[in-house]
């Protein structure tokens, strides 16, 4: 026995029967299932996309959720997760099985779909379901637990679902982000990790790669933290040392216990040896599945008629990870195809889609065509659900054209029709919307009770890019208040969201805001840093209205440090792109930063020039609200050019605006 296999059964407290197992997916990988990143790949390689953007994606921070929710909306899985119901126990899943029948184990819980646990209880070790053992993986199961009164059965807790009940498995990200969702499985986690009889538990295969239900609910415990014996699988490395000192990745920071760095398939073995006067000899059993005929069975429901899904697939996954040249190209495959074979409604999706996709490419001519056409598609089919999708897709591209009086209008009628349909995830959609065009006309009330609404709904349904933009909206609604320090805690919270599920379009935005609030505060070192991150991210992504945008706040970052040249270049930067993409409402900032620039250089004729131009375009758009600093700027240069009835003129222009704002 040697010094880790020693430690651990010490630690363990095996004779005393008081600890529990928490598995993930590590366990089954030698029964021949794949892994996400393996599944991932080779979907990836069932659709018509070369090895270079197939690298792109698994290079991405696109989680498995987000990338099987793409696939689900659009296709059936039940072919692949059939995947999970195949296999043979392992080593692993039969000492589990041993421990359990000889008593030493009663809780097990794993966020695995396969069955092999189960197969090794019944089939190696005969133990028969409902008598010897009960599981827990559907919904009615985590409600109606009862902690107090589990008996001494063994119980196998399964919080992702399991392969022999569709319904219940969790692969997508609204799934298992759901707070719906989550709040039903918190007990049982706390169960786990704080209040079971149990006192330590022992982690194996499991990465910790649940950042959006079970990571939050592990760190949220405050109390009664149970001891962890983490294992972690390492080929060459060998050392035991204390759970805190992993510094990322790890939510059990904060609980007392040992990680234990090595190669797990030797120190299961070596385990097992170990503990034969309790669990007899050590059972050998090799599996291999020939899983990737399952995918080619669900590749088949992209053939035929339904082969444009191929590249549709693509474009979204593409779309996705931000290649949004790319996308186009794809999800015009696609579209070609649908037209080949009359599908109207998967014309009105790309056409959707490819609105979706112009508009992040700042081409707002072709966004309000596609969704135009989509939308005349979504009424001739009496798609309503569509029809409310193509509203909330017009009312974006006219929001980026500054056209607020018919943005609010499209977004008005989403929301109706979602309302109407019941559908949650549309309407939360809307109410952020709605919320950016309120803050921007200058309505805060109203904006701020429109973000609540969404951010409420976003989490209910699990929706995290949704909820990260919500906060952006909030972080945008706080900072036009001059409420530095709230906008950036919302910009922050958008910004740990977005990292953890690979949207560098949300994630880009995030970094903008952040920049903006530092240059706000003064703090013009990191200012810089984030919008020139955001800048980056904006151009490698080909969002020419985002990077613009970055150029303004360049340009008043440059105004505060009286670098007048460099103002003036990015202000002309910006304004050249606004010009190009008819965005009137960014045109109208560039001319107050120029207006400025030129006031301290003391053109003030040319200075005049540009605030004239913003004020026409304020006045066109509705953003009134913005006249009354308008009006001051050009009150003090007609008082330093000696103009006193123009600097009347304007006083009285701004006290006007005081009183109808």
């Amino acid at each position: 026995m040697n010094e880790k296999t020693s430690y651990l059964l010490d630690i363990l407290g095996l004779k005393e029967k008081e600890f529990a197992i928490f598995c993930g997916a590590g366990i089954s990988k030698n029964s021949g299932l794949p892994l996400a990143n393996k599944l991932k790949q080779s979907i990836l390689e069932k659709l018509p996309i070369d090895k270079k953007d197939i690298d792109e994606v698994m290079k991405s921070n696109l989680p498995f959720e987000a990338f099987m929710e793409s696939l689900s909306e659009n296709t059936d899985i039940s072919k692949i997760l059939d995947i999970f119901k195949d296999g043979e126990p392992n080593i692993n899943h039969i000492l589990i099985a041993r421990l359990a029948k000889n008593g030493y184990l009663r809780t097990i819980f794993t966020t695995n779909f396969d069955l092999l646990i189960e197969k090794a209880l019944v089939e190696k070790e005969g133990l028969k379901e409902d008598v010897d053992f009960k599981r827990y993986y559907k919904e009615e199961h985590f409600s109606e637990i009862d902690f107090d009164n589990l008996g001494d059965k063994i119980r196998i807790f399964k919080i992702h679902g399991s392969a022999d009940s569709k319904d219940s498995i969790r692969t997508t990200l609204k799934a298992v982000a759901s707070k719906t969702l989550s709040d039903k499985r918190m007990n049982i986690i706390r169960h786990l990790f704080s209040s079971g009889r149990h006192k330590k538990v022992l982690i194996l295969g499991y990465s910790c790669s649940d950042t959006f239900d079970i990571t939050p609910q592990i760190q949220s415990i405050e109390k009664s933290r149970k001891k962890i014996i983490f294992l972690e699988h390492s080929d060459n490395l060998e050392e035991i040392e204390d759970i805190k000192t992993k510094k990322f990745n790890n939510p059990f920071r904060k609980f007392p216990g040992k990680r234990i760095k090595c190669n797990t398939d030797n120190f299961i073995k070596n385990l097992w040896n170990s503990l034969k006067k309790f669990v007899g000899d050590h059972v050998a059993i090799e599996s291999t599945v020939e899983w990737e005929t399952y995918l080619d069975e669900w590749t088949k429901g992209l053939e035929g008629d339904k082969i444009y899904l191929k590249y549709f697939l693509t474009g979204l996954l593409l779309e996705r990870i931000s290649n949004f040249k790319k996308a186009i190209e794809f999800i015009n495959q696609s579209f070609e195809l649908t037209k080949k074979i009359g599908d109207e409604k998967a014309e009105q999706r790309c056409y959707s889609s490819l609105g979706d996709v112009y508009q992040h490419l700042g081409d707002f001519k072709k966004t309000i065509e596609s969704h135009n056409k989509a939308l005349s598609i979504a009424k001739n089919t009496v798609d309503k659900a569509a029809e409310s999708g193509c509203y909330r897709g017009l009312g974006s591209a006219y929001y980026r054209l500054g056209d607020f009086r018919n943005t609010a209008e499209y977004y008005e009628r989403s929301l109706k029709i979602s309302k109407e349909l019941g559908d949650k995830a549309s309407a939360s959609r809307s109410y952020a919307n709605l919320g950016y065009v309120y803050t921007i006309l200058g309505n805060g009330p109203k904006a701020l009770v429109c973000f609540e609404n969404s951010l409420v709904i976003k989490k209910d349904i699990g929706d995290k890019a949704g909820e990260a933009r919500s906060y952006i909206g909030m972080g945008n609604y706080y900072h036009c208040l001059g409420d530095f320090k709230k906008a950036g805690e919302c910009y922050k919270l958008s910004l740990n969201i977005t990292k953890s599920i690979g949207n560098r379009a949300i994630e880009s935005s995030s970094y903008m805001g952040l920049g903006s609030v530092y240059l706000n505060l003064g703090d013009n070192k990191n200012g810089l840093k984030y919008t020139e991150k955001a800048l980056e991210l904006f151009q490698e992504m080909g969002d020419r209205a985002a990077e613009a945008g970055c150029y303004i706040n360049l340009g008043s970052a440059y105004h505060d440090m009286r670098n007048n040249k460099r103002r003036m270049e990015y202000f002309s930067k910006a304004l050249c792109i606004k010009n190009e993409i008819g965005d009137k409402a960014g045109e109208s900032k560039c001319y107050m930063g120029l207006g400025g620039t030129y006031d301290d250089l003391r053109d003030f004729k040319r200075a005049i020039e540009y605030y004239l131009k913003a004020e026409k375009i304020f006045k066109e758009t509705g953003q009134v609200h913005y006249l009354k600093r308008l009006y001051d700027n050009l009150s003090v240069i007609h008082q330093k050019i000696g103009d006193n009835k123009n600097v009347e003129k304007y006083k009285i222009g701004r006290n006007k605006k005081i009183k109808a704002l």
